[in-house]
C-alpha cells in the first residue's frame, strides 16, 4: 500500500467517521481496520454511504455489447458480464471519450475512481485482453490497465446490493475490513422511515474493545455453519483468498464443529463436542482426527466409511436444493427415503454423520418441511428443534440461522394449533391447556430470535420486525 493512499483513508475516517476506526497496515494482512474505543455488542459501529452503485442495464446497447463479448469470447472474458460493466461505469468522463456509437456509460468523479483504486487488489501490470478488447469496441481513451485495475477492485471489495436487477455496490470504509469466520462485526442496509437508501450499517456482533481488529464475514449467515473445508474453498473461488480465522486456520484452538462423526471405535455421537470432528481442512485428513470420549484415532478404513456417509448426505441435499423450487418437498422424496437419510444421522443406532454436523442440520430443516407436508406435524416440531439444537452447537456466537429457525419453529407451532391430530383429539378444557402451552412456547421463541435479531440488525430492521410482528 502506497503511504499517500493509507493517510487518504484516515483522513476520511477522521472526517466521516470521527475517529471511532482507523486503517493499518499489518504484515500478514495488509490493511485492516482497527477499532479506536470500545463497541458493545449490537452497537452501531458506523454507516456510510455508497461510494458507487452498478447494475444491469439490459435496455442499454453498450451493456448488451459487454453482454455479447462474453459470450462470443468466453477464455478471454472469464468474468460475468456485470463485473466488466461494473469497471466500465467507474471512469471519468474524460476516460469513455469519444465513448460507444450506441448506448452510453455511467461515469464517476476522479475522487471517486481515486477511492476505488484504494481498495485492496493485488498491482496490476498487464491488461488482461478483455480489457484492451472493452476499450477498442467501446472507442474508448481509457488505458486498458486502468480497466483492469477497476475490474479487480469490483471483484475482490463490492457488496451485493439487488437481485432484480442485479447490482453491487462499493463502500469506501467498509472494504478495508477482513473476513472472518466467526466475524465480531455484520453489517446491513439500513431500513426505517428516515433512513438514507443503501446506507451501510456496520454492528457489533460480539463486544469490541479499542485496539480490536473489525472483521465482518464475507459469506452469508447459511454458508457461515457449513464445514471449514467448504468455507475456505468458496472464499478461495470468490475473493482469492486462503482464510486462516480461528474456525478454519492452523492455530484454531478447537476442531471444526461444523462437521462431525460418530466414532467407529466408543460408539459416541457427534453431539455437544463429543465423538469425532474434522480437525479442519489446514489440521489434516479426517483419518487421524481424534475422538474426544476415548481418543481414539480414526483409520483409513473407518474413514472410507465416513466419507461415504457423508456422500450420501450430501447426494440427497444437493437433489432437494435444485428441485425444491420446482416441486414441493412431499413430492421428491418417498417415506423410504426420508427413513434412509435418518439412519444415516449419527443419533440414530447406526448412524455415522452426526447429528451435530452442517448437512444434518440442513436435511433436518427439509425433513421437517417433508413431515408438516405429509400431515405428521409432531414430527416435523420435532425435526425442527433438532435443527435448532444442531445450529446452537455448531456456532459459537450471535447466529443469524438461529434467529430464523427459532421464528420458524415459533410460526410452525402457531400453524399447527388446532391443526394436529393431538389438539384435535384433547377435549375442551384440555385443547385450550395444550393451545395455551404452544403459545407460551412460541412466545418464548419468538423472544430468543428477536434477542439475537436485535443485536445483529437493530429494531428498525425488517428481520426483527418480522419476528415482533
Amino acid at each position: 500500500m502506497d503511504d499517500w493512499s493509507e493517510y487518504y483513508i484516515n483522513e476520511y475516517f477522521r472526517e466521516v467517521h470521527s475517529r471511532k476506526i482507523a486503517c493499518i497496515l499489518t504484515e500478514k494482512k495488509g490493511r485492516i481496520l482497527e477499532a479506536r474505543k470500545n463497541f458493545k455488542r449490537g452497537e452501531v459501529i458506523f454507516e456510510e454511504t455508497p461510494l458507487h452503485i452498478v447494475a444491469e442495464q439490459v435496455d442499454n446497447e453498450a451493456y448488451k455489447l459487454v453482454c455479447r463479448l462474453c459470450k462470443r469470447d468466453p477464455d478471454d472474458f472469464s468474468h460475468e458480464a456485470l463485473w466488466y460493466w461494473a469497471a466500465l461505469s467507474s471512469l471519468t468522463v474524460d476516460q469513455i471519450e469519444p465513448g460507444p456509437k450506441k448506448g452510453s456509460l455511467p461515469t464517476v468523479s476522479t475522487d471517486q475512481q481515486r477511492k476505488l483504486l484504494c481498495l485492496f487488489h493485488e498491482p496490476v501490470l498487464a491488461a488482461s485482453k478483455a480489457a484492451t478488447t472493452l476499450v477498442h469496441e467501446l472507442r474508448l481513451s481509457a488505458d486498458p490497465v486502468m480497466i483492469e485495475d477497476l475490474l479487480q477492485a469490483w471483484i475482490l471489495n463490492c457488496f451485493d446490493h439487488a437481485e432484480e436487477p442485479q447490482g453491487y455496490a462499493t463502500y469506501f470504509g467498509a472494504s478495508f475490513m477482513s473476513h472472518s469466520c466467526y466475524p465480531n462485526a455484520i453489517w446491513h442496509f439500513a431500513s426505517g422511515p428516515n433512513s438514507q437508501e443503501n446506507t451501510f450499517v456496520l454492528r457489533a456482533r460480539e463486544d469490541v474493545a479499542e485496539g480490536d481488529e473489525i472483521c465482518i464475514s464475507y459469506l452469508n449467515e447459511e454458508w457461515l455453519m457449513k464445514s471449514a473445508e467448504l468455507r475456505m474453498k468458496e472464499l478461495h473461488g470468490s475473493k482469492q483468498f486462503t482464510c486462516t480465522c480461528q474456525r478454519c486456520g492452523p492455530g484454531s484452538l478447537e476442531p471444526d464443529h461444523c462437521r462431525g462423526f460418530r466414532c467407529p471405535h466408543c460408539g459416541i455421537p457427534a453431539e455437544a463436542g463429543k465423538g469425532v470432528f474434522h480437525k479442519g481442512p489446514q489440521g489434516g485428513q479426517l483419518m487421524n482426527s481424534k475422538c474426544s470420549t476415548c481418543k481414539a484415532e480414526v483409520g483409513s478404513a473407518e474413514t472410507k466409511i465416513l466419507l461415504q456417509a457423508e456422500q450420501f448426505l450430501g447426494k440427497k441435499l444437493k437433489m432437494l436444493e435444485d428441485n425444491c423450487e420446482k416441486k414441493q418437498i412431499r413430492n421428491l422424496l418417498k417415506a423410504a427415503d426420508v427413513q434412509e437419510i435418518l439412519q444415516v444421522f449419527g443419533d440414530s443406532e447406526a448412524g455415522m454423520v452426526g447429528p451435530q454436523h452442517w448437512m444434518c442440520a440442513m436435511l433436518r430443516k427439509a425433513l421437517a418441511g417433508w413431515y408438516e407436508q405429509s400431515g405428521q406435524h409432531e414430527d416435523a416440531r420435532r425435526m425442527m428443534r433438532l435443527h435448532i439444537e444442531t445450529l446452537r452447537q455448531s456456532y459459537p456466537g450471535l447466529c443469524g440461522q438461529l434467529a430464523f429457525a427459532l421464528e420458524e419453529q415459533a410460526d410452525m407451532l402457531i400453524r399447527h394449533l388446532g391443526g394436529a391430530s393431538p389438539f384435535k383429539r384433547a377435549p375442551g378444557l384440555e385443547k385450550l391447556e395444550i393451545a395455551r402451552h404452544c403459545a407460551r412456547q412460541s412466545a418464548r421463541l419468538l423472544e430468543e430470535s428477536m434477542a439475537i435479531l436485535k443485536c445483529m440488525f437493530g429494531e428498525k430492521h425488517e428481520y426483527f420486525l418480522s419476528a415482533s410482528g
